[in-house]
């Protein structure tokens, strides 16, 4: 079991405050605004260093004090997890993760797929949503796209810094190479990465329809867009944009502007369905994930979905908690205090409840 406990001080509301996990469904209930998604906020910072809602860790200090301390003990695989980090009004954030006390990457340790409100627009919302989860998961399946994106951004930071700055034309040809190879290379892999995402959407889809007549999301299908013209190889799209680019001041064509788009018997599914309806679609995406790091990864996983219950009738929500339930991992699920979640979860399992 990844997560046995969590402590948390001078951290956002929580002044000092400790919470027990357990294997199986977690559900962390209380009112609007007692720190519900913050408890989901504070995981994400101990595995990934980064906060969800804010750009800078430090904005996370509870008020009128100096630093906070998050920490999270488990198990992994039979050795002892400890996740520990803590941050000051400096900025900078100090954190740690071992195995029987020995440092490890994150990429070695369990995935955290947190289901948040921002990922609820992932269909019909900007494209920077869907490339952020995109990324995430690609990079823990495979970690050396990670190193290509990170050398490509760089070669695309001079480029933009280049275009912006008006340098001479040879300054901007030597950049519009680099990003040429590295983005070329990076694209690839994107797309690699891409059809073993959509397969496993499909597979995962077509089930769910058959065994929860989720019928309005047949003929559904995942397109692929690498970011410039498909007709062009990238160094002649870019040199055919590089007027327009000049007077933008950043490159408007790459792989960094890959986009996928979910449509539904060859119509947007953001037109198609109800709010409710993209709920459901969203969270199949999510559970589909499951299927593709255990085979590609083989990962333990922890899924966080936050605010479970909201644009759900009491019919879909108790559907898609049964899909939950199947995956066999921890799940830790937040919910308002009084909503139907709780007596829909009751119904179906045993679970371990967390009061805020």
């Amino acid at each position: 079991m990844p997560l046995q406990r969590l402590q948390l001080k001078d951290f956002r509301l929580f002044q000092e405050h400790s919470f027990a996990f357990t294997e199986g469904t977690n559900l962390i209930l209380g009112k609007n605004g007692s720190g519900k998604t913050t408890l989901l906020e504070s995981l994400n910072i101990l595995l990934t260093g980064k906060s969800f809602r804010e750009k800078d860790t430090k904005d996370c200090i509870r008020d009128d004090e100096k630093s906070y301390s998050l920490l999270a003990r488990g198990l992994l695989r039979d050795k002892e997890l400890h996740l520990n980090a803590t941050n000051n009004h400096d900025g900078r954030l100090v954190s740690s993760r071992s195995l029987d006390n020995k440092k490890v990457k994150k990429e070695d340790l369990f995935y955290l797929q947190a289901v948040l409100s921002r990922n609820l627009k992932m269909i019909d919302g900007e494209p920077d949503i869907r490339r952020d989860y995109f990324n995430e998961l690609m990079f823990h399946v495979k970690p050396e796209a990670q190193k290509i994106y990170t050398k490509y951004q760089k070669a695309l930071k001079q480029r933009n810094r280049s275009l912006k700055n008006k340098n001479d034309n040879s300054a901007i040809a030597l950049w519009t190479k680099e990003v040429s190879a590295i983005g070329l290379d990076l694209s690839l892999m994107q797309y690699d990465f891409f059809k073993s995402f959509k397969k496993y959407v499909k597979i995962y889809i077509e089930d769910s329809i058959s065994e929860k007549s989720f019928h309005f999301l047949e003929g559904l299908d995942v397109n692929f867009s690498k970011g410039w013209e498909r007709t062009k190889k990238l160094d002649e799209s870019l040199q055919g944009c590089l007027e327009r680019d000049m007077a933008l001041g950043y490159t408007s064509k790459g792989p960094h502007r890959m986009d996928f788009t979910f449509n539904i018997n060859n119509k947007k599914a953001s037109s198609n369905l109800s709010r409710g309806q993209l709920k459901i679609l969203i969270l199949l995406i999510f559970l589909s994930n499951h299927s593709l790091l255990n085979d590609l990864k083989n990962t333990e996983i922890i899924l966080m979905v936050d605010d479970l219950g909201s644009e759900l009738d009491n019919k879909n929500l108790t559907l898609i908690l049964e899909e939950i339930l199947k995956i066999n991992n921890q799940i830790i699920l937040t919910g308002i205090e009084g909503d139907e979640i709780h007596s829909s979860l009751k119904k179906l399992t045993n679970f371990t409840q967390i009061n805020i």
